[in-house]
Order: structure tokens, then sequence, then C-alpha cells
């Protein structure tokens, strides 16, 4: 994976807070920092996951409560953005380093925790379904795409596709159910208070008691104590990280940072991970036969919105899952099964780690090998664009690199059928998304009846006993998914994690390849417009320059050939099929755009009119 691999192709998805359970909390004590057997007494301790809900965490939480509530919503991977926090809950506490307060050193602590919130009194009315959990009904957009090419657009002011407002008694008779509590990955390094000796920071050094959460938040969490000011007696090197200094608790007066903006707290991961082994609920596994190599220097990544990602030399790319659910993350069993295949598609996975329950493992961060010498796919794509050089070659490359992966995955991992029922409940999805989408987006709704019908025609093929073959895919493809070699122009496939929103269940089930198929198609409008734009910061108007809009026809018919020429399967032969699938992932594109970034909404509209015309039906 290469640094550009984080922005992305395709318009980014918010995280909604459609919470997976967090995994069941492990028994017993963590065990010591240096070893992988039980327990070394109180040196490699800081505190025990309770029970869940019961409190009893030796005042570790209550204390960090008042500081998470405050930090957490800042972090890009927070999926509960705009709804308060009303409580924590510890899932595990794991000292992977002690702190030394003789010499200073700094500590690692990780932690499980999940993030009880308010529920949002808009989840669920405009946005219909857009996690319907029907097998590939979700039209989907990584939530990874963050502050990449494609999503540095201005956010402009709403124009005629603008959100409609729903009134008081609508919001009311919509509101949800609370929903369950997220789960989240933390890493948290920990300076000791005072390097000659355990206790609060002497005088000259202590900062100012700041206020905790806002009032809001203060009395659900417990918070009563108060945060300490984040800037004080802190290394210029970890400013940007901070979190701040509990003020009771068994970490009181230490200063806690985000662990991985450190290097020698990256770099102990990986020491685990090239040692593998057992720390209290922690596994740390290596691929057979992987050696690592010591002493790589570590780069955090500044693009990656979902996770966290660190850099090691040129070697390898370790990316920290975020928002943990119990089961095995579909990034790390699809990397797995393809190397089974001898498929060289996708990185392989060199290592990963777990969290250990009651349950299935939870995947918590996965290894793999650092494509260094190649270029994202958006990012190449735009180059192109801006050169007015020829895509097509590119994009039948890509293509036939699409199939190779999906022939592989279908050998590799359980396949399905998609029957009348299945395509009843698929296409039954699409139109209740079409019309939440046309009731919260005015422009949207000129086009509702026409565009009813690529579902209904496909429901039609189902009722008349038509199947499709459904496999494990992709499930996020574009373009700022594919890597490719600056050296022989050969495409690899990253981020098989799927819509990190969706629920791993979801992500996990076979789907038709097409729903694949169709976000790749989407991502080629998505760089036309970008490059119509003349930057590769913004899109340009849905009337811009017919070069581009030829583009990106080139591109797609190029990248349906090579899908043809690799698996011997032309998508087009289905348009049917195609139609349904491109045409729900514009539709939650423009839901999207409307609510995040009206500048960009021209360019799902654009795709909305296409496939809403006469000649849809017959045409990909």
């Amino acid at each position: 994976m290469s640094d550009s691999s984080m922005s992305r192709g395709s318009p980014p998805t918010p995280s909604p807070a459609t919470a997976s359970a967090a995994p069941p909390r492990p028994t017993g004590r963590t065990a010591g920092p240096h070893g992988d057997g039980p327990p070394t007494g109180d040196a490699g301790q800081v505190a025990a996951a309770p029970a869940a809900g019961s409190g009893t965490d030796d005042g570790l939480l209550a204390s960090l409560a008042p500081l998470l509530t405050e930090w957490l919503p800042r972090q890009r991977w927070f999926a509960g953005k705009g709804r308060p926090i009303s409580g924590f809950t510890l899932v595990s506490a794991t000292e992977l380093l002690p702190r030394t307060a003789r010499d200073g050193a700094a500590g690692l602590l990780h932690l499980l925790v999940r993030a009880h919130q308010s529920p949002d009194e808009h989840a669920g009315g405009d946005a219909g379904d857009e996690a319907d959990g029907d097998p590939g009904g979700d039209a989907d957009v990584s939530a990874d795409a963050g502050d990449g090419a494609a999503g540095r657009a201005g956010r402009g002011t709403a124009e005629a596709g603008a959100l409609a407002k729903p009134s008081a008694a609508s919001r009311a008779r919509r509101r949800p159910a609370p929903e369950p509590a997220d789960c989240y990955q933390l890493l948290l390094g920990v300076l000791p208070p005072n390097p000659h000796g355990a206790g609060p920071p002497p005088a000259h050094r202590a900062a100012r008691a700041e206020p905790g959460p806002t009032a809001a938040n203060a009395a659900a969490n417990g918070a009563g104590e108060r945060a300490v000011a984040r800037d004080a007696a802190a290394p210029p090197r970890l400013a940007h990280a901070l979190i701040g200094r509990p003020a009771t608790g068994p970490l009181a007066g230490a200063l806690l940072y985000e662990a991985l903006a450190d290097p020698r707290q990256a770099a102990l991961l990986l020491e685990r991970l090239r040692l593998p082994g057992t720390l209290g609920p922690l596994r740390f596994r290596r691929a057979p036969g992987a050696a690592i190599e010591a002493g790589l220097t570590p780069r955090p990544l500044a693009a990656e919105q979902s996770n966290s990602s660190v850099v090691y030399g040129d070697a390898y790319i370790l990316k920290v899952f975020r928002r943990i659910a119990p089961g095995i993350n579909p990034d790390l069993e699809v990397a797995l099964a393809l190397n089974r295949t001898g498929c060289r598609r996708v990185p392989p996975p060199t290592a990963w780690f777990e969290a250990a329950g009651a349950g299935a493992p939870a995947t918590l961060g996965l290894l793999q090998p650092y494509l260094a010498d190649c270029a994202d796919g958006w990012q190449y794509a735009l180059d192109q664009l801006a050169r007015g050089a020829d895509f097509t070659a590119a994009a039948h490359a890509l293509g036939q690199a699409t199939a190779e992966v999906h022939l592989a995955l279908a050998r590799s991992l359980p396949t399905a059928a998609l029957g009348p029922p299945q395509i009843e409940h698929l296409t039954a999805a699409m139109s209740r998304r079409l019309d939440a989408a046309a009731g919260a987006v005015p422009a949207l709704r000129p086009f509702r009846r026409a565009l009813r019908g690529a579902y209904a025609d496909l429901a039609a093929l189902g009722d008349s006993g038509r199947a499709w073959p459904a496999q494990r895919i992709h499930g996020d493809l574009h373009l700022g998914q594919a890597l490719r070699d600056t050296r022989d122009g050969r495409w690899s496939l990253i981020d098989f994690e799927g819509e990190p929103a969706s629920p791993l269940a979801e992500r996990r089930r076979p789907q038709p390849v097409v729903r694949d198929i169709a976000g790749m198609l989407r991502s080629f409008d998505y760089a036309a417009a970008v490059g119509a734009g003349g930057a590769h910061g913004g899109p340009g108007q849905a009337a811009g320059p017919r070069e581009p809009r030829e583009w990106a026809r080139r591109s797609r018919a190029a990248y349906c050939a090579g899908y043809a020429a690799a698996c011997g399967h032309d998508p087009r032969a289905e348009p049917e099929l195609l139609r349904a699938y491109e045409t729900d992932k514009a539709v939650y594109e423009v839901l999207y755009e409307a609510r995040h970034r009206p500048d960009w909404l021209p360019v799902p509209l654009s795709a909305i009119r296409r496939l809403a015309g006469p000649a849809a039906r017959d045409t990909a």
C-alpha cells in the first residue's frame, strides 16, 4: 500500500453510529508486558477488565472519561460524530509497555472501550435504508476517503439539491431507539507525571485545571473529575497527539497521548508482531514462514479516516482497526484466502493481532507488505486527465485485475445464489433507499419514476425465475482502492475491509460481483468530474468539457472489456443487473453530497440523468 492509497476515487461516507457489538470481555488480569504466559504480578498490570458495566475498573475508566469525551469525537475514525457521548464501558485494558517514573520513560496502554451515545434524531429519517442488510444492497461509499484528493472539495452553499428539512413532528415520529455502543481500540502513550518519582507533577510544571466535558456529558460520564490542560509539559514532537492528564485514578498526573504518533511506541507494535505470542487478551500472530525485519523506522500516515496506519521503512504497512467487532475482519480473511490460492493481486498478510474473548476473536490490526513503488489509482487517473493522456489501457488492465481477484475469491471462499426471493428483497431495499433519498434531496425527485424502473426491470427478471451467483467481493471498490506499479503498470487491490459502517456479518456476506464493478464505474465518473474542474481538489461543472465525459465513457468500456477478457463474462451483458447496482450507488452519492458537499452534487446528478434516460436500459 502507498501513502496515496488513502485518497479515494469515490466520495467519503460519514461513519454513522450503527455499532456492531463489542468483543466479549476477556476474563482474568492482563499478563506481564514481557511474557506470553500467565500473569507476572502488578508490574505488568494497569487494570483488570471488569465485567461489562460493573464499574469496578480500579478507577481507570472514570478518570479517563472526561478526557475521552472531549478527545474521541475529534478523531477522524470516531463513528458517532454529532451525538453526545453518554458514558463508557471498559472491555479490556492491557499494558504493552510499563511506564517508568524513575527515568520518565513512556508506557503503552492498550484499551478496548465501548462509547455509549445518545441516539441521532435524524438517523433512520432521511437516510432510509442506507444499511439495510440485504445481499449487496448498500450503495455505500468508502469511509476511508477522508482528506484525499476527492475529499478536499469546497463546501459551498446548498442549491436546488439541498436537503429538505423535515418538520419537528415528523422528526419526533422517526426518533430511533438507542443504538448499541461502538467498541473502539485505543493505544495510549503514558508519560509518568514526575521522572524523579511517583505522584503529581511538581508545582512549576503543573497545568491549570480545566473544566472537563460539557455539561451534557458530565453527569452521564460520572465526570465530576477535571481534565487538565493538554499542553502541560508536553514534548513538542507529541503536541499534536495529546489527550490530556487524568486528575485522579491509577494514571493521575500522567500525560496521555495517541501512541501511534510516537516512533518508540509504534516500533513496539512491530516488535510484538515480529515475536508473536499472547499478552492477556491480546494475541499477536505471524504468517507461517514470514520473517519481519527488526529496527524499521515507523512513519504514521495522516490521510486515512476509519482506521490508523503506520509504514515501517519501505517494507510493511500496519493497519490498526479502530472500530472493533467480534470476528475476523474481511481485510484479513480475504488476504489469507487469496494467499492460499496463489493470487498475487492482493498483498499477503505478514502478521496480525486480535483480542480473544468468549466468542470469536476480534481482529485488531493487520501487517502487510508496503507497495512502495505503486501509485494509487485515483491519483494516477487524475494525473492522466491533467496531461490529456489516454487511460483506456490502464482501465483495461484494472478490469483484468478485478476479474482475477473475483475468480480467486470464488475458489477460496463460500458462494451462494440469488434467486427470486433474494432479488425481491434486494430491489425492494433499493427502492426504499431511492424514496428516502428523494424525500431528502429535491433535485432527485424528477428522476424517481425512471430510476425505479431500473429496479423493476431487475425484479421482473427475478420473478421469471432468473438467478445470479453471489460470492465474496471487495465491497467498496473504486480507484482509490487500486494501486498501480509505476515500473510495469501491474495493478493490485487493497482494503478489503468493506464499508466500516456496516455490520461485520453483512460485509462478509456473498454478493454479486457487479456491486464491485458498479463502484469502479462510478469512480471513473468522479475522476472525470474532478479532472474537468482543472484541479485535484474538487469537481467541475455538470456541463463541463466534453473531453472528460468522453474519458469516463472510454475508461468504463475498457474496464468492462478487461474484466471480460480475464473471466469470459462481460458485465455489460447483463444490463439490468448492472444498471440497478449503478443506480443504487448514484442515489446514495446524491444523498451524501447533498448532506456534506453540495458543490459535488452535480457529479452524481449527471449520472442520475444518464441512468434515467431512455437509452439507459440498453447501455452500461
